[in-house]
């Protein structure tokens, strides 16, 4: 079989844009990973009716984007359960702005923090580690970086940090998530 893959930033950006729904693809991947890390049920339906809640006021996705949102969950799903760890966030690539990256990193962790509070019970037990890395994503969305700043320095740290996200929401998803597994992986610090 082969690997489902996330479609690109600039075609879901593409395809926002010719509809009614005025969000940020990196707020959709967001939310969706979010409600996949926050423990949503794992059957392809149960994130649609939060997910629509969170970005389209209950309003019902909109036909034409539907397919694309299905596509960016079932590759986020595959993504986070692949223990060979290939997920990825959507967010524009290299060779956009340091600026324009950093706001959509932004737009990812407040998606994801969304997502995430919406299906995350707190009668769920959450370690200390989960409960940091939260508390860490909802720093980082708040960050005002310096964004006249295109150094290396600059560019290195940005990437330290997507890293340190991508790794944390895997973290969350191996420890909250509908999957039935256990999983033991390294405890992020």
């Amino acid at each position: 079989m082969d690997k489902v893959k996330l479609p690109l930033f600039a075609d879901v950006n593409t395809q926002l844009q010719h509809s009614d729904l005025l969000v940020h693809p990196a707020d959709v991947h967001g939310v969706i990973c979010g409600l996949l890390c926050g423990g949503v049920k794992l059957d392809n339906k149960a994130w649609l009716e939060p997910f629509d809640q969170l970005l389209n006021e209950g309003l019902g996705i909109p036909e034409s984007l539907e397919s694309v949102f299905a596509d960016i969950y079932n590759a986020s799903e595959a993504a986070l359960e692949d223990m060979t760890l290939g997920f990825e966030l959507l967010i524009p690539d290299m060779d956009e702005s340091l600026e324009s990256r950093m706001e959509a990193l932004a737009e990812w962790l407040q998606g994801f923090l969304g997502g995430f509070g919406m299906v995350h019970s707190t009668s769920t037990n959450a370690s200390d580690e989960v409960k940091e890395l939260i508390a860490d994503f909802a720093s980082i969305a708040q960050l005002d970086l310096d964004t006249e700043d295109d150094s290396n320095e600059a560019e290195e740290a940005f990437y330290e940090i997507v890293e340190y996200v991508r790794m944390g929401a895997t973290y969350c998803f191996n420890e909250l998530s509908d999957s039935g597994e256990i999983k033991k992986i390294p405890v992020l610090h």
